[in-house]
């Protein structure tokens, strides 16, 4: 097998993880978690950066096909966490950049997500963070920034916890950067 091969098998693998972790924490209806991107920052971390938005955009095609074309629009956000979490991992993904990675991810995602959840949503995404959004345009915010910092609360745990799952995964030895690398 070529080494693209290898890398298509593995982005293959990270869709797979993707779904079905994310399937499994929204059945179980675990508040503040989703880990749906663990796959995506898994690839984006050790691979070139095509491969990431290519695991993004995968994961997100289908779930819009099996959970409805209304997830589709935050494909756009997925493709962000695969270019952010690449340019950070460039020189490694060790527990401090992924922390970091997950902030960022977060910080910037939600700027994606927000206008997004307005559109289609309202400015709601039916969680508990809709009663900070209630809460912060009852206090005068524009709902625009009252959905940038529901999106930013709804994903800030899940977002650094997926992070940090892939760089204790990472530390694996049959999984380091040096063995990826076919």
């Amino acid at each position: 097998m070529n080494r693209s091969t290898k890398i298509f098998a593995i982005c293959a693998l990270a869709v797979c993880v993707n779904i079905i972790l994310g399937t499994i924490i929204a059945s179980a209806r675990i508040p503040f978690l989703y880990f749906d991107v663990v796959g995506t920052i898994f690839v984006a971390a050790n691979f070139e950066m095509r491969y990431g938005i290519l695991t993004a955009i995968v994961t997100s095609l289908v779930i819009s096909i099996i959970s409805g074309p209304l997830f589709l629009p935050f494909i756009f956000v997925s493709i962000a966490i695969a270019i952010i979490t690449n340019l950070i991992a460039k020189n490694g993904f060790d527990y401090k950049r992924a922390f970091f990675t997950g902030i960022l991810i977060t910080l910037l995602g939600s700027l994606i997500s927000a206008p997004i959840r307005l559109i289609m949503f309202g400015g709601f995404s039916n969680s508990i963070t809709d009663f900070l959004i209630i809460s912060l345009k009852a206090n005068g915010q524009k709902m625009i920034t009252a959905a940038y910092w529901g999106a930013v609360t709804d994903s800030i745990v899940d977002k650094i916890l997926s992070c940090l799952v892939v760089a204790w995964v990472m530390k694996h030895p049959l999984l380091n950067r040096s063995r990826l690398h076919f």
